[in-house]
C-alpha cells in the first residue's frame, strides 16, 4: 500500500515526506514491543498504564534505528518528519526507575530528558544520511538541538512563534492556520485564503527561513466518507496562498475560479464541496 501511494504520488509531481511521531503518539507500537513504553500505572495516555517510548532503555534506540533505515529506503523524500510534540511528561516523572536513570545520567526534568532522547533520535536520522522536520514544541520547549533542524509550527499565537525560529536561524513551516479539519460554514475557504505567513517581524534574511505551508486534515472526525470533501477544494485555496505572490489577493476572481475547478474534481468523481451559494456545475459528482 505505501508503494502505491509513492507511486501515485510520483507521477504527479509529489514526494511523499512521511512522519513517525516519537517518544509520544506511540501507544500502538508497544503492542508489539512490549518494553518500547513507560509504564506509569493511570499516568498514562487516555489515562492509561503506558505512555511515551521509554528513553532509558538503549534497547529503544536499536529499534528506532532499525525503523527509520527502513523508512528512509523506501520512501525517496530527503526529509523525515520526526514528530515530538505533545509528550506526556508526567508519565515520565510516574516511573520511579526512569527517574532514577535520569539522576544517574543527571538528566534534571522531563525537559532535559525530551532533549537526550531528541538527540539520540536525530543522531540516528543523521548516520542515514537524512534531513527532519520537527513540531514545534521542541523548539518551544528550549531543547538543545542541531542547526539544521526544520521547525513545524503549528499551535496559536503563531506569528509570534514562527518570528522566534526564524530569529534563531531555524528553517520553519507553517501549518498553524491551515487545519482543515476545523470546518465552519459557507465561505470558510476565505480563512484560508487571507492568510499571509510571511506577516510576522523579521528581516528579509529570516523570511527567507520560511520553507512553506501545509495544509492539514487530521482524522479524529474524519475517515473516507468525508476526507475528500473536506479536503477539496479548500486545500486549493492553501496552495494558491503559498505558491502565489503576496499580492495576489482577488477574492472575486479566486472565488470564480475555485468553483470551476470545483465543478472540474465533480467531473472527475471527487466529492469536493461547494464554495460558493447556490453553486452549478455542468457535471455533477455522481457517484452514490
Amino acid at each position: 500500500d505505501i508503494l502505491e501511494v509513492i507511486k501515485h504520488a510520483e507521477l504527479h509531481g509529489v514526494v511523499v515526506v512521511p512522519e513517525f511521531d516519537t517518544p509520544g503518539h506511540t501507544l500502538s507500537w508497544g503492542k508489539g514491543l512490549p518494553n518500547l513504553l513507560t509504564y506509569c500505572p493511570g499516568a498514562g495516555t487516555y489515562g492509561g498504564d503506558y505512555g511515551p517510548i521509554n528513553p532509558s532503555i538503549e534497547e529503544n534506540y536499536a529499534i528506532l534505528e532499525k525503523l527509520f533505515a527502513e523508512v528512509t529506503r523506501i520512501f525517496p523524500s530527503q526529509f523525515v518528519h520526526l514528530g515530538g510534540d505533545e509528550v506526556p511528561f508526567k508519565c515520565w516523572l510516574a516511573n520511579a526507575d526512569l527517574v532514577a536513570w535520569m539522576k544517574d545520567h543527571k538528566i534534571p526534568n522531563a525537559k532535559a530528558l525530551e532533549s537526550y532522547y531528541e538527540n539520540r533520535l536525530l543522531d540516528i536520522i543523521h548516520g542515514l544520511n537524512h534531513s527532519y522536520i520537527v513540531w514545534e514544541e521542541i523548539f518551544t520547549n528550549g531543547l538543545k538541538i542541531q542547526p539544521e533542524t526544520i521547525i513545524h509550527v503549528w499551535k496559536g499565537n503563531w506569528q509570534n512563534t514562527l518570528s522566534k525560529v526564524v530569529a534563531k536561524g531555524y528553517r520553519a513551516i507553517l501549518s498553524s492556520p491551515w487545519y482543515l479539519n476545523y470546518i465552519t460554514f459557507s465561505r470558510d475557504w476565505k480563512v484560508y485564503y487571507e492568510v499571509e505567513p510571511l506577516n510576522i517581524t523579521a528581516t528579509p534574511d529570516q523570511l527567507s527561513l520560511v520553507q512553506g505551508g501545509e495544509a492539514c486534515m487530521w482524522g479524529e472526525y474524519v475517515d473516507s466518507t468525508n476526507i475528500l470533501s473536506r479536503t477539496f477544494p479548500r486545500s486549493s485555496a492553501v496552495a494558491e496562498r503559498l505558491w502565489s505572490n503576496q499580492k495576489q489577493r482577488d477574492e472575486p476572481d479566486m472565488e470564480f475560479r475555485l468553483d470551476k475547478h470545483r465543478c472540474g474534481m465533480c467531473a472527475r468523481n471527487i466529492p469536493a464541496e461547494t464554495v460558493i451559494l447556490r453553486s452549478y456545475c455542468p457535471f455533477e459528482f455522481d457517484d452514490y
